[in-house]
């Protein structure tokens, strides 16, 4: 048991490392949710993944056992203590990229999470007590009847709610207004960063706007071969917003080809999702 509590800590570890190496850009841009100061979020993302790497490959080796999964203990407190942190700032949602997700998920549960890694620590630091056969399997029944109870009160919670949320639902849009942000079909306004080729997604955003920290994480996570991101912000080019005629923020413009092709102000990663295939449709039926 206590070897393979070990071998789970050290490959949640490992993973959590491998996952923010790959997407570091998007990992470096989350710790403004912790008021990491600009000149130190590089440093400070660098160092978080050198310590989960290392304490994972040391726990893989077993040595020194204890003492690092009292340090484990302690970087699963300092992710609980920043998580709540930026909650307490307004920031509900996160993309945690510990483990390769883009998607944001509630800060509470990502504090959780991170509880649960730090217990599971303390459990290596201590040693597991020792348990006989029928204790397992008395423990594995006990478990396995709550799950049968708990899921099967949940699907009859979902069989009850899915024709209410099927009729009361309708899909979320981005709030697409004539009058707001460039010409619909026309060429884009100058902006020097924009190619005039393929897909380029320009999203405006401010430094006070809430919304606009929390979908910081999307507009990387979207960057990609299909649909370039470029972020203007508002106090840095206000003569991009007005020749945008921006209303607010968060605002992107999905540009194709150099016409504009869908626009409207947006809150969730599913809007600017659905605001590109929209884009992408009308670009079709132009062309």
């Amino acid at each position: 048991m206590d070897l393979a509590a070990r071998l789970i800590l050290a490959v949640i570890l490992l993973w959590a490392a491998a996952a923010k190496v790959r997407g570091f850009a998007s990992f470096r841009t989350t710790l403004d949710a912790f008021a990491v100061p600009e000149g130190l979020k590089s440093p400070a993302a660098v160092a978080i993944v050198a310590v989960e790497a290392a304490l994972g490959v040391l726990l893989l080796v077993g040595f020194f056992t204890p003492a690092v999964a009292l340090a484990a203990v302690g970087l699963a407190g300092l992710f609980v203590v920043a998580l709540l942190f930026a909650r307490s700032q307004g920031h509900r949602r996160l993309a945690c990229r510990c483990f390769g997700g883009s998607r944001a998920h509630d800060t509470l549960v990502l504090s959780l999470r991170a509880a649960a890694v730090g217990a599971l620590a303390g459990l290596v630091a201590v040693g597991l007590p020792s348990v006989g056969q029928d204790e397992i399997l008395l423990g594995a029944v006990i478990g396995l009847g709550a799950a049968v109870a708990v899921l099967a009160l949940l699907v009859l919670a979902l069989y009850r709610q899915v024709g209410v949320l099927s009729q009361r639902l309708a899909p979320s849009m981005a709030l697409e207004i004539a009058e707001e942000g460039p010409v619909l079909n026309s060429p884009s306004p100058p902006l020097e960063s924009l190619a005039g080729r393929g897909a380029e997604l320009v999203a405006f955003v401010s430094e006070n706007c809430r919304l606009c920290h929390e979908l910081l994480p999307a507009f990387n996570a979207l960057e990609g071969d299909e649909v370039t991101v470029r972020a203007i912000e508002e106090a840095a080019s206000p003569d991009v917003f007005a020749s945008w005629n921006v209303p607010g923020t968060p605002f992107v413009a999905l540009v194709i080809d150099g016409v504009v092709r869908a626009k409207g102000l947006v809150n969730t990663l599913e809007q600017i999702d659905g605001l590109i295939d929209l884009g992408k449709e009308r670009a079709r039926g132009a062309a």
